[in-house]
């Protein structure tokens, strides 16, 4: 068989791929598999991002293994979509994603000699198309890559940022110019543009600069092995051909009976899915099939209510998206980000219909009826110069050894990455791996280590290149602290939790220029040390009480895990921020609303309020695992909002620490304290685990107000790594039966 090498980028590129072909051939840094793609250097091509850094030498296969790359052999994994109840297993690639079609053209990508990045371009390709409601290619993009051939794990961010245009806002509920001003009477810059946040997460003020295609093209720059234009035909297809609507994305738009009030845990009445609800849930938006851009697309237009979404099975076709994603794929990255091509102009004229009502009215409509609420429409604040400067970064992975493993994760301004790192050393000191899975000791301890994380990434974590976050994360991380913070952890549940402080290592807040910061500069964590158990205590009563308002987007996001032919790996976190996002389409994509996680009151409004291009924290945070001796153990990660962070501590506790199979990891009932400020500890409503909910509450006696049962619906996916006793890799793919998912892979 022959296979393309990455993608040359004309002359001078094929010029380069035959003198570095020529080097590894040298040095002898080919596969033992002589039908396999040629080994190559990565392309001359100069990043055009903020990162640094020598290329990596060639990719290579381990000495006396064989892989075999064939695209006949790629197979979906047993059961799935959402009955898949064992991982897939191989020994070639593998390939795992929360749709099953964009897990198939991974596989084929990889099968033909592709890369880690070459397939994950394909499979996000095709969630743009079939998940429009999760991410996408007007969203944003976390990547965690472990390179074979140096074994280095790198961290690339490419999160949607704020415009340059802010106004001087505080928050992106406050009017910022003066075309605001003609919202509603009395209105002032700097006043509220809505009484109702919710009206204002869901329009164009929130929609953030999009960076998936910038991230993606910087990974593929350094890794890519396919051409570019050679990884998009699945997207176009499914985008020009039609794909069925699923029962997940049907799920987003219209509850059948199994979402769960959040106060009651009780299942709420059938009806088409709000926009947003307020935390006191007393206050709803309009429903998603009122805006018009999902209304037209995803939604049945005989319905008189304009509620429900077309059936699941229903073939729907997105000819606007085909012609974007073919955009993107003749022209590059580049093409996307053209200030005057047909994406931004497209995007900016989406954004500017926003400016007024059909009357020619003000141009902030964001009136709000208990009985008949409607969209809003706020305009965003983005311009075409937005786009031409918005930068991909490279980050210095945030890393620690947790459980006699080594995890590499995203730093800030993902809080996600923190938070793993930080509830696993409360659990290692604890002793959670002398405990059962699932038991209540487990659960009481899990809820416990994530309440503590979530109060501090909350007061401490944003944008690290405006103020001293990274100095204070490694104060959060410090053996020290960790240990102050477990012994906080006891057989009483915490009735509240607050912040540490500058006398428990915390530095003081300093804020920076961003323009000096330098995002590979940060240092390594300690490693943790592990200490006695939380003991047992007896019954009590207590009355269970309700969450507190979030301010983190929820049930949403997609997650991509993939290990190719050469033993690189990729965990990939991809995100239009909330479910539908902004509720805007343009050039046939949803548009993110990020902007929405930047913070509005007190707590964390220092370090992760709104300012110019800068990036929201985010709960995202795929993540890769190296055993004792540095090999891949695990590449994982999650969808599902702020829980996110504990859903990835949960699958790793799972797999690594109580040796389940990673399927049976992932699709473990699911806890939560990240899910509102207040910290309350949650269950998942609807699982086994909602049942304990009682005698959880009564044996750890927990205040009224600190423990709850929520939705909690995960999206992970992963592929645990074994070895046999010549040390050649079995891949175990899973992915989360809650979501349209499925590995694939041989």
């Amino acid at each position: 068989m022959k296979y393309e090498a990455f993608g040359t980028r004309g002359l001078v590129g094929a010029l380069l791929l035959a003198a570095a072909l020529l080097v590894s051939a040298c040095h002898g840094d080919r596969s033992s598999d002589d039908d396999a793609p040629p080994s190559t250097s990565p392309p001359a091509t100069t990043p055009s991002s903020d990162s640094s850094g020598d290329k990596p030498p060639a990719d290579s296969t381990p000495t006396g293994r064989t892989v075999t790359f064939d695209p006949s052999m790629c197979k979906a994994q047993a059961g799935a979509p959402y009955g898949q109840i064992v991982g897939i297993t191989g020994t070639n690639m593998m390939v795992t994603s929360a749709d099953i079609n964009a897990s198939a053209a991974g596989c084929k990508i990889l099968a033909n000699g592709g890369s880690a990045i070459d397939a994950a371009i394909a499979v996000q390709g095709v969630l743009a198309v079939v998940e429009p409601f999760a991410s996408g290619l007007a969203g944003g993009t976390l990547v965690t890559y472990y390179d074979a051939a140096t074994q280095k794990v790198r961290t690339f961010d490419g999160l949607a940022a704020a415009p340059a245009t802010t106004g001087g806002a505080a928050s992106i509920y406050q009017a910022a110019v003066t075309d605001d001003l003609s919202c509603k009477a009395g209105l002032a810059l700097g006043s509220s543009l809505s009484a109702w946040q919710g009206n204002t997460n869901i329009s164009g003020r929130a929609a953030g600069v999009p960076g998936t295609l910038k991230v993606l093209d910087l990974v593929h720059q350094y890794y890519g092995k396919k051409d570019w234009d050679t990884l998009w035909d699945d997207a176009i297809g499914y985008a020009s051909n039609g794909f069925p609507m699923s029962r997940y994305m049907y799920a987003t738009l219209y509850n059948s009976g199994t979402d769960y009030d959040e106060d009651t845990g009780l299942p709420l009445p059938a009806g088409g899915e709000p926009a947003w609800v307020n935390s006191s849930g007393t206050a709803k938006g309009a429903v998603r099939c009122k805006y018009g851009d999902i209304h037209n697309r995803y939604c049945d237009a005989s319905d008189p209510d304009s509620a429900k979404p077309l059936a699941v099975g229903t073939v729907i076709k997105n000819p606007e998206l085909a012609t974007t994603l073919k955009e993107v794929r003749d022209g590059g990255a580049a093409a996307f980000y053209d200030a005057g091509g047909p994406i931004v102009t497209a995007i900016l004229a989406r954004f500017a219909a926003d400016k007024f009502k059909s009357d020619g009215s003000n141009n902030c409509y964001a009136t709000y009826s208990s009985t008949n609420p409607q969209p809003a429409r706020i305009p965003s604040l983005m311009s075409a110069s937005d786009f031409t400067n918005y930068r991909a970064i490279e980050r210095k992975p945030l890393t620690a050894t947790r459980f006699g493993t080594t995890v590499y994760t995203q730093p800030a301004p993902s809080f996600g990455g923190v938070v793993v790192l930080y509830t696993l050393g409360l659990l290692e000191r604890k002793g959670m791996a002398a405990q059962t899975f699932g038991s209540d000791e487990y659960v009481h301890l899990a809820t416990e280590a994530s309440r503590l994380a979530n109060i501090d990434r909350r007061t401490y974590i944003g944008d690290p290149a405006y103020s001293n976050i990274d100095a204070r994360i490694q104060g959060m991380l410090a053996d020290g602290y960790l240990d102050g913070r477990a012994a906080l952890i006891s057989a009483t549940a915490m009735s509240s939790v607050t912040a540490g402080t500058t006398a428990q290592g915390i530095p003081a807040y300093v804020a920076t220029d961003p323009s000096l910061y330098v995002p590979l500069a940060s240092a390594k964590v300690s490693k943790a040390v592990q200490v006695a158990s939380a003991e047992s205590s007896p019954l009590t009563v207590a009355q269970i009480g309700g969450p507190g308002p979030r301010n983190e987007d929820f049930n949403t996001t997609s997650n991509v895990a993939i290990i190719d032919g050469y033993g690189n790996a990729l965990s990939m976190t991809t995100t239009i921020n909330t479910h539908w996002g902004a509720h805007i389409e343009a050039a046939g994509m949803i548009i993110n609303d990020a902007l929405s996680n930047f913070s509005a009151g007190a707590v964390g409004g220092d370090v992760n309020g709104l300012a110019p291009t800068k990036r929201p924290r985010t709960s995202i945070s795929p993540s890769i695992a190296l055993d004792a001796q540095g090999r891949l153990r695990l590449v994982w990660g999650s969808a599902g909002g702020g829980p996110i962070p504990d859903y990835i501590v949960k699958s790793f506790l799972g797999n690594v620490v109580f040796g389940q199979d990673l399927q049976a990891s992932l699709d473990a009932d699911n806890w939560s304290g990240q899910d509102s400020a207040d910290s309350v500890a949650e269950l998942e409503a609807g699982k086994p685990i909602a049942a304990n909910l009682g005698r959880l509450t009564s044996y750890y006696r927990y205040p009224a107000g600190t423990i709850a049962l929520d939705g909690l619906v995960s999206g992970l996916s992963g592929i645990a790594v074994t070895y046999d006793a010549d040390g050649n890799p079995t891949y175990s793919g899973a992915a989360d039966n809650r979501r349209n998912g499925a590995a694939y892979g041989y």
